[in-house]
């Protein structure tokens, strides 16, 4: 499968994930010590600036390499790790803090009340009238819930995800009072939302944070990116 498969759809996400699988192919194939190191770290760079350019990651994406100024292209690799380094984490630092708004920490009581509510859910599609495949469909996403809800925090994505196969579900079922799964499904949510406006809410920052640029440049070349790798 290629890199470029399922990128996150995030652009800042997709470039960490672009951007560590450059680096990865740069350190395997400079494993070696008869390796040709500066064509390998040339191949980072191009790549990685690209991917900022098609991303839209500005502190990145202004860069150029002059591979032809072979006397300054170690200082000046040096440098764009360094830059780039800088640059993802304070992705990752942002990054995790938009995935801590969108998930919820469940203590143990809360998290064995959520269990115990979802494997009714389970019993009840399980007896319900609606066809297998749909009982086969929500099952997995109780499952796959179950899982998370085990971990330190839960993404509230995947109670959504239950919701919509209960949709789904009851559209299946038609007699009055059938639809059992739905009180167990908001005493959930109600354990849910609980802890959720319980968790410590950091103060706002007062402006939109950013990725901050670098303070060094790297030296632009006088050919057009097309041009600076003559391979």
């Amino acid at each position: 499968m290629s890199i470029y498969d399922d990128l996150p759809d995030n652009d800042q996400q997709a470039f960490m994930q672009l951007e560590e699988a450059f680096r990865n192919i740069l350190e395997r194939e400079t494993e070696d010590q008869n390796s040709n190191f500066d064509y390998w770290a040339a191949q980072y760079m191009n790549k990685t600036i690209a991917a900022a350019k098609a991303l839209n990651i500005d502190p990145v994406n202004e860069y150029a390499v002059d591979s032809y100024n072979t006397q300054n292209f170690s200082e000046n690799y040096i440098r764009f790790r360094a830059d780039v380094d800088n640059i993802v984490v304070q992705m990752q630092i942002l990054t995790s803090r938009r995935k801590k708004s969108l998930s919820v920490g469940l203590s143990g009581e809360q998290k064995t009340k959520v269990l115990a509510l979802v494997e009714k859910i389970r019993l009840a599609i399980e007896n319900s009238t609606a066809n297998q495949d749909k009982k086969d469909k929500i099952i997995k996403i109780i499952s796959s819930l179950a899982q998370e809800i085990s971990k330190d925090r839960t993404p509230l994505e995947r109670f959504g995800d239950l919701a919509r196969g209960l949709a789904g579900v009851s559209r299946e079922v038609e007699e009055i009072g059938a639809e059992p799964w739905w009180k167990w499904y908001k005493a959930a949510m109600g354990v849910v939302d609980d802890a959720k406006e319980s968790e410590l809410q950091l103060p706002k920052p007062e402006q939109v944070k950013r990725i901050e640029p670098p303070r060094r440049e790297l030296p632009k070349p006088k050919r057009d990116l097309d041009d600076e790798i003559p391979f």
